[in-house]
């Protein structure tokens, strides 16, 4: 019987000892993937917690008390904090907790090293140890999880900016041209009215439009405007008052999306557009402007609108 009780002490005092060994009493675990992503974009959409949902594996998110909660297999994942090159994120499940920090490197413009790092902390008790070992390695478990949905969702431009903005070359084309500033800001009559113009006089000298209106409205102060007009044509016409034609060369670069939606709709994607030229680091050499798929004086609805922008850039 003694015998039996130091056998069961000696292996107790082994595993008590191994576990003292071999679960430090801070666990530190970690996992990492790389995203098809540009880093300031990707972190300006996962600093946003609004956006979680966009992506959040598990659908749909759960809420408590009115308020959205981001829990995986029972792991609440909450973002604390937004720091210059880090998203500090709190993991917790019940008693336990472990402050983790969700970190962006920058490889190229194109593709974003992201990597959680964490740490469980433990007491002395060697039951807690172990339970905090598994905790570690449950969170672990599941940051792959979150980590490839994140890679599969923000590996397009779509997601990134709300619009599909796609790099694409200037083709070589004639613009018909017509420039004038306005009080206040030109509406639908006063654009057409020029788009107008140019048609007559295309038609006049037998030309032939290859393309839809072109508009640039750039804001000079508070109460003045200056509004570009051009219609592409098929062919080089006599410059007449201040009607000329512009060549647009092609081979550089530009950025193409499509809006639906009125004036404001357009600012909003003209913002991304930007957004996109900061983070990728280009220079616009030249201005950008809108293309009207639509006949905006034929339909009142602004939201049915069909905008595309185009945005030169080096």
């Amino acid at each position: 019987m003694k015998k039996k009780l130091l056998i069961g002490f000696t292996l107790l005092f082994v595993i008590i000892t191994s576990v003292y060994i071999f679960i430090p009493g801070k666990i530190k675990y970690s996992e990492q993937i790389i995203v098809h992503a540009n880093n300031s974009a990707l972190k300006r959409n996962l600093g946003d917690k609004n956006k979680w949902r966009n992506w959040w594996p598990s659908q749909p998110v759960e809420k408590i008390a009115g308020q959205e909660k981001f829990i995986l297999n029972g792991l609440n994942f909450e973002l604390t904090d937004i720091q210059t090159l880090s998203l500090p994120i709190l993991v917790s499940e019940k008693k336990l907790s472990s402050a983790g920090e969700l970190t962006f490197l920058s490889t190229s413009v194109d593709f974003t090293i992201l990597r959680f790092e964490g740490i469980v902390t433990a007491s002395n008790s060697p039951f807690d140890r172990i339970r905090s070992y598994f905790y570690a390695k449950k969170i672990k478990k599941e940051l792959n999880t979150i980590l490839s949905s994140i890679n599969q969702y923000y590996s397009s431009s779509k997601s990134l900016y709300g619009y599909d903005i796609k790099k694409e070359h200037v083709v070589d084309s004639l613009l018909l041209f017509k420039s004038e500033e306005v009080k206040g800001k030109p509406n639908t009559n006063k654009i057409y009215s020029i788009i107008d113009e140019l048609r007559s006089y295309i038609k006049k000298n037998s030309a032939i439009e290859t393309g839809y209106p072109m508009l640039n409205i750039f804001k000079i102060d508070s109460g003045l405007f200056r509004i570009k007009v051009a219609i592409p044509v098929n062919k080089i016409l006599p410059a007449y008052g201040n009607i000329s034609v512009k060549e647009m060369l092609g081979g550089g670069n530009i950025l193409i999306t499509e809006v639906k939606g009125g004036d404001s709709e357009i600012e909003k994607a003209f913002y991304q557009v930007q957004s996109y030229i900061s983070d990728y680091k280009r220079v616009a050499p030249a201005i950008p402007f809108q293309s009207l798929i639509t006949n905006r004086r034929g339909e009142a609805d602004s939201t049915k609108w069909v905008t595309k922008i185009y945005y030169p850039v080096m």
